[in-house]
């Protein structure tokens, strides 16, 4: 352990261990001085733009009023003394460190169980509805940004935070792509923790991989992990999971009432510029 590091502080907060980096954020264990606390610190590097610096510190103290279960809580959000961002949040991990969704699943010998993966789905759509009913989008949520305390309970870190996108306002076109991708994200992690297998086009359903798993599950996966359509929005793909008694009248696309502007953001990802040129 470096002595060097052990004699640096922030505020009260003495770095303690290095936790390698996220979102281009170095992330440091760190011990309250105050509490005798473990914390984690997310340190950012020097932006030299003030109006990026000040972009930046603008939205993610506008992420510190997510208060859920599942989303990592940004505690305090300020500058050190060299001008980088630093945001507080609580530690998750145990004594080796901060734990991953991809790190249990290694630990679990490739996949999940049906009840565990279940119930994974459901905390991370439960987070995801929490935040886009506050106008807050994550996009992509990637399995490295999902952390596991040591009670077992998921918790997406920086949710909300996307390096060089945090200036720019999102139309609603933009929302709804992005709350799509969001979803289909989730869907992926879930196949990926039921199966143990990476979703494509031609994957498997997880009734052949898994014995006695309700069908309904391989419906679920294929609606959601459509590359096109997908879940019309988030109430959609929580209402048709499987442990909802109540889902096969959910299990099916409704193109009647999807917004004509998310088929055509859809489509729009598939263009080339030379199709455009030719309209």
């Amino acid at each position: 352990m470096s002595t060097t590091l052990r004699n640096e502080f922030f505020g009260p907060y003495k770095l303690i261990r290095e936790l390698g980096q996220a979102h281009g954020a170095s992330r440091f264990i760190v011990l309250c001085s105050r509490t005798d606390t473990n914390y984690v610190l997310y340190r950012f590097a020097s932006t030299p733009s003030h109006s990026e610096r000040r972009a930046k510190f603008n939205h993610l103290l506008k992420l510190t009023t997510l208060d859920h279960s599942h989303i990592l809580a940004l505690q305090s959000v300020t500058y050190d003394d060299h001008g980088r961002l630093c945001v507080i949040t609580p530690y998750t991990g145990n004594h080796d460190g901060l734990v991953s969704l991809d790190d249990l699943v290694a630990q679990r010998s490739g996949k999940i169980g049906i009840i565990e993966s279940a119930r994974a789905i459901e905390h991370l759509l439960g987070a995801s509805k929490y935040a886009h009913s506050r106008n807050l989008y994550h996009g992509t949520i990637d399995q490295s940004d999902i952390l596991i305390d040591r009670y077992g309970c998921l918790q997406i870190q920086l949710y909300g935070y996307q390096p060089n996108s945090q200036s720019r306002e999102q139309s609603p076109v933009q929302q709804t792509m992005t709350a799509a991708d969001e979803v289909r994200s989730i869907v992926q992690t879930g196949y990926y923790m039921l199966t143990g297998l990476r979703s494509s086009a031609d994957r498997i359903p997880p009734s052949r991989v898994i014995k006695k798993l309700d069908k309904a599950w391989d419906t679920w996966f294929e609606i959601g992990l459509d590359p096109i359509d997908g879940f019309e929005n988030i109430d959609h793909a929580i209402n048709a999971l499987p442990t909802n008694p109540s889902c096969h009248k959910w299990l099916t696309r409704n193109a009647s009432v999807r917004p004509q502007v998310h088929i055509g953001s859809m489509l729009r990802r598939f263009r080339t510029p030379a199709s455009q040129t030719t309209r």
